[in-house]
């Protein structure tokens, strides 16, 4: 099966895809996540991403972003548990 027949690869972006993309974008996702979601190959997510202006984040930004929301959540006391110990 050629490789286009598996992929998006060399295909017009729909409406739809490119909203897909915009979203995966503004959520902090990756490239490389985005292209998985999409079918698409990551440097084909990473130039339209460009074109429209929303270019992905640096890896390793995404990373120090990942990083900070993790351990802002493990300090966040959890309130499930107290309340269920009350009960």
């Amino acid at each position: 099966m050629p490789m286009s027949a598996k992929t998006n690869a060399c295909r017009p972006w729909d409406d739809e895809q490119v909203e897909r993309l915009k979203e995966l974008i503004a959520s902090g996702a990756s490239a490389v996540r985005a292209a998985a979601a999409l079918k698409r190959a990551r440097s084909s997510v990473q130039v339209k991403a460009r074109k429209l202006g929303m270019p992905f984040m640096a890896s390793r930004d995404v990373k120090r972003l990942r990083d900070a929301k993790i351990a802002a959540a493990e300090s966040t006391p959890l309130r499930a548990h107290a309340e269920f110990a009350e009960h």
